[in-house]
């Protein structure tokens, strides 16, 4: 993301903000010395609009300000919300520089979500950044492996993981489980889950931090690769299969590019060249063993 120690563009703070708004019911920009809401145009410029607070809410918000600033609930533009009086909304603000190409202006990002039971709320006492986490965990993570999950690959998340600048040089490295149905029914499936969390930790333990290890579904894993070279990738294929050997054997293939663009349509592109290398790996390791 193009940012430095809180400090965004308008094109940075646009692509944040979408991410947010996939999360969390409300998600704002506020000029806090105008009492106004931001809109991030296209162009790089910004706009003004004036609150439309509803008096409902204020009886019902709890605000947990992790900034110091009072948080300032209202009407998004274009969104309107609909409240029970029982409602309860949990707000965080936080404030940033936005970076304008005639200065620096000071915003304040409020995000707000319904009060859920299973995460928010269970201790009255438990910061809000904390129920943040734990909701993030919720949305991205694998439960049984702890690795990311299609959600945060279809969202893009890995873009933005770790990085301080928005990531164009990406890898893609596919993998898929030898015979691992053969585990499942001959050792059970707790033995198959044991096998799929020990494969999730050897890729985890062999790519860096802003590099990100998701599980695509039953015995299939992704490792997307952030700002490195294709002679990277390739290496990179092979030291996991390597690694991987004492827990199970993998087939693998891997896409690499330069100007990736955030494009469902490119995106896919990326994953068909890799699942299809990794199936021409798994159809060379078949013939290798009836030779």
């Amino acid at each position: 993301m193009e940012q430095q120690e809180n400090r965004y563009t308008v094109s940075a703070m646009r692509d944040l903000l979408k991410n947010l708004e996939s999360i969390f019911e409300m998600v704002r920009l506020v000029d806090p010395t105008e009492v106004a809401v931001l809109r991030l145009e296209v162009n790089g410029t910004i706009s003004k609009e004036p609150f439309a607070c509803y008096q409902a809410w204020s009886r019902n918000v709890r605000c947990r300000n992790c900034s110091g600033m009072r948080g300032l609930l209202g009407e998004r533009p274009s969104v309107k919300f609909e409240c029970r009086r029982d409602d309860l909304f949990y707000i965080v603000s936080r404030p940033l520089i936005l970076k304008l190409s005639q200065g620096e202006l000071q915003v304040v990002l409020e995000i707000a979500n319904q009060a859920d039971s299973s995460v928010i709320g269970r201790e009255e006492n438990c910061s809000m950044s904390r129920q943040l986490d734990e909701i993030q965990e919720k949305v991205y993570r694998d439960p049984l492996t702890h690795t990311f999950n299609r959600r945060y690959l279809n969202e893009f998340g890995f873009l933005y993981h770790n990085m301080d600048q928005l990531c164009r040089r990406l890898g893609f490295i596919m993998l898929d489980l030898r015979q691992f149905k053969l585990v499942n029914d001959t050792k059970g499936h707790l033995a198959g889950d044991q096998v799929l969390m020990e494969v999730a930790r050897v890729l985890q333990s062999r790519v860096r931090s802003q590099d990100s290890i998701i599980r695509m579904g039953g015995d299939e894993f992704l490792v997307v690769l952030t700002n490195c070279s294709e002679e990277v990738v390739s290496r990179k294929t092979k030291e996991l299969g390597e690694a991987l050997l004492p827990v199970a054997a993998a087939d693998f293939g891997y896409s690499y590019t330069e100007f990736f663009r955030q494009e469902k349509s490119f995106l896919q592109e990326m994953l068909e060249i890799a699942d299809r290398r990794m199936y021409m790996a798994k159809r060379q390791a078949k013939c290798l063993q009836h030779t």
